[in-house]
């Protein structure tokens, strides 16, 4: 015979308030995984995964910042607040990856008939 400490209903609001704190930190963890590298999470070294994770976690901490800059109400989108913190912060990357683009997209445009030229001017 087997006695228990707790009467059944504790053990079963037990597993209860424990479930529902597990699946509020697994929203977390597939964020940090799919929207901010965590998923090529694959390195060799020791040193080398100390490096991937700080890196991740300060994509994430800008992001972050960036969500909590535009004040907005819904849940965070982490997509949309890596992009605003991307143009926020390093304008001139985002110009370089439209221009990388538009250089490589050159000749299908080509082939429909549309000439595009870029050109700089320094003011």
């Amino acid at each position: 015979m087997i006695a228990f400490a707790y009467p059944a209903c504790h053990f079963v609001f037990a597993v209860k308030w424990w479930g529902k704190r597990r699946w509020q930190i697994e929203g977390w963890f597939k964020t940090a995984k799919h929207r901010f590298g965590l998923h090529r999470f694959g390195q060799g070294t020791l040193k080398g995964m100390y490096r991937w994770l700080i890196l991740s976690l300060t994509a994430y901490l800008i992001a972050h910042w960036t969500y909590l800059h535009i004040q907005s109400a819904s849940p965070p989108d982490w997509g949309e607040a890596a992009q605003i913190a991307l143009e926020s912060i390093f304008p001139q990357i985002v110009v370089y990856l439209i221009l990388l683009n538009i250089e490589r997209l050159t000749p299908l445009a080509r082939s429909c008939g549309f000439d595009i030229s870029i050109s700089r001017c320094k003011m």
